[in-house]
């Protein structure tokens, strides 16, 4: 999921007839709201849940020469951390920004990875980084499958690159309408901790079984497939995991928590930005967009509908008390994607058990973006001592 950062958004005013509303990453949406409550909140309600959503290629390359390359400003490019530049047949890794004026970003070229890049092509910005593979970073993996319950879903077994420390599986798990290459971030530090890690899929993923109705459900019912995860680790000799999730991938794990009594086979928790509270992300998201009030809240109300869950079941704070392992938590301040105050709040009564690193002006998931080395070496220290 790609945030917003602070800085160059025009925030408009509802036109009387229609509206653009967003709800950042989290919806991922750019869309045209029609006229009415109802019809309005029936619409963002859909685009919450759609798997589908069209993609959108709001940059341009206005210039390609060397290693350098301008790009339309806006909030993301102007951000000068490690991000990937994707187009429809291609991406590129960005470096760092050069200059700035007020319509452009000129920025440093790392890597070309696929396709030909060249002024005039529209892409967009994903934190994400790195594309396809383990191999992408280095690493060695076997693809294997895991039996979920809707049937069979691809995952990555990356081997540990130290000397095997024990029997524990990392199991890591992506976040809403991303790929498993969210992970690839932070997969090196996972292999160096001596563990194998399992990056898994869940139902509606491009290369994973849809869901009956082929609509997300905030983690709802793609815990069962983390769980799924969990005992293929079992029966591959693991004696315990260690889970990590990035935003959506975090309220999968929550509501695992609600239904599996582990037994101690969960060793540790690894959180990254993590939905904690899905009313609150929305209602965050609409006043940033200006969406009123009461098409946020009838919108929540077709949610809840359309997932069979109560608005409680959508605010994950509860959970804290079921929480009974050793918890990194990363969260930013200036996300503007899942709000961040219920996390803060989550951390704060999960007492000794949690390990809180908090960043500003990060964004969403973008933790390693802003600071990969302090990044990794809060990760290792955990697993090291996990």
């Amino acid at each position: 999921m790609t945030a917003a950062a602070p800085g160059a958004v025009v925030v408009r005013k509802w036109p009387r007839r229609a509206a653009y509303a967003g709800l950042a990453g989290a919806a991922g949406l750019a869309v045209l709201l029609p006229t009415g409550t109802a019809g309005a909140a029936w619409f963002l309600a859909g685009q919450v849940l759609n798997v589908n959503s069209p993609r959108v290629y709001p940059v341009r390359v206005r210039a390609y020469a060397g290693r350098r390359i301008t790009l339309t400003r806006t909030p993301d490019t102007a951000r000068n951390i490690p991000l990937s530049f994707v187009w429809a047949t291609g991406h590129a890794i960005l470096g760092d920004v050069i200059s700035v004026d007020r319509a452009t970003v000129t920025r440093e070229v790392a890597e070309v990875t696929r396709g030909a890049l060249v002024t005039g092509v529209r892409g967009y910005t994903s934190g994400y980084v790195f594309e396809g593979t383990p191999s992408a970073r280095g690493l060695a993996f076997e693809d294997v499958v895991v039996a979920g319950e809707l049937g069979p879903l691809p995952a990555w077994l990356v081997p540990p690159t130290t000397p095997l420390v024990d029997d524990t599986w990392i199991v890591a798990v992506h976040g809403r309408g991303a790929p498993r290459g969210e992970a690839l971030r932070a997969l090196p530090t996972l292999a160096a901790s001596g563990r194998r890690t399992l990056v898994v899929s869940y139902r509606n993923d491009e290369d994973a079984p849809p869901s009956y109705d082929r609509r997300f459900h905030l983690g709802h019912t793609e815990w069962r497939d983390v769980r799924a995860a969990i005992d293929y680790a079992r029966s591959q000799g693991a004696r315990d995991v260690i889970l990590m999730g990035w935003s959506m991938g975090g309220a999968a794990i929550f509501n695992l928590l609600r239904e599996w009594d582990h037994g101690g086979f969960l060793r540790a928790l690894i959180l990254d930005c993590p939905v904690v509270d899905w009313n609150e992300t929305l209602r965050m998201n609409g006043r940033q967009l200006n969406v009123p009030p009461i098409w946020v809240w009838t919108a929540m109300r077709l949610i809840q509908h359309r997932l069979g869950v109560r608005a409680t079941d959508l605010n994950y704070s509860s959970l804290a008390a079921r929480v009974d392992v050793p918890t990194l938590l990363y969260v930013d301040h200036d996300d503007r994607t899942v709000a961040s105050a219920p996390t803060i709040a989550f951390a704060g009564s999960l007492g000794r058990h949690v390990t809180l690193v908090e960043t500003r002006e990060a964004g969403h998931c973008r933790g390693w973006n802003r600071d990969p080395a302090a990044y990794e070496e809060r990760l290792a220290a955990f697993l090291a001592s996990a």
